[in-house]
């Protein structure tokens, strides 16, 4: 389907009808525009400016990167991979997952949280040849109903094998 614009007028019952056909290309190219877009005021924002900004209060920040947000009820944690003392973490995807998980449970809980309070996760899978393995950790990390979670097969940094950012909510 072609783009089109297309404008009617009613002298009889003084309408107007407007008509807007968008190709499939279109839709999609305007859809990423709009979300990169609104993601700006979301996006990087340098730690000293997170202080500032009435609810959100950066936790472990450094130049690159927060190692958590609060931002009202919400706890945003960065991805963590299995990389300790410069080298990958032993024993193949279940122990960094597993090493993975110990370290954002330790991350929340410097904001009152537990693994409970998880309300959304996001796996990224160097191949998802390792989906079985790390879900075989991953689902012994919560005693309620897990998080929503959505897995990737990515190239994770540094060669690990497996990385998880989460989010949190603090309300009732």
């Amino acid at each position: 389907m072609k783009s089109l614009i297309r404008m009617r007028a009613r002298k009889e019952d003084d309408t107007v009808e407007l008509t807007i056909g968008l190709s499939k290309g279109l839709v999609i190219a305007a859809t990423v525009v709009a979300l990169a877009v609104a993601s700006l005021g979301y996006g990087v924002i340098p730690a000293e400016s997170q202080s500032k900004k009435s609810g959100k209060k950066a936790i472990n920040a450094n130049q690159v990167y927060s190692e958590s947000v609060e931002a009202g009820d919400f706890v945003f944690l960065s991805g963590k991979i299995a990389y300790r003392q410069g080298k990958v973490v032993p024993g193949g995807v279940t122990a960094e997952t597993k090493y993975v998980l110990d370290n954002l449970k330790t991350a929340l809980a410097k904001s009152g949280l537990d693994m409970d309070d998880v309300v959304r996760t996001t796996v990224y899978l160097k191949t998802l040849e390792d989906y079985a393995g790390m879900n075989e950790v991953y689902q012994t990390y919560w005693t309620k109903d897990p998080p929503a979670r959505t897995t990737i097969e990515s190239g994770v940094v540094l060669n690990t094998s497996v990385e998880i950012d989460i989010i949190a909510y603090r309300g009732q």
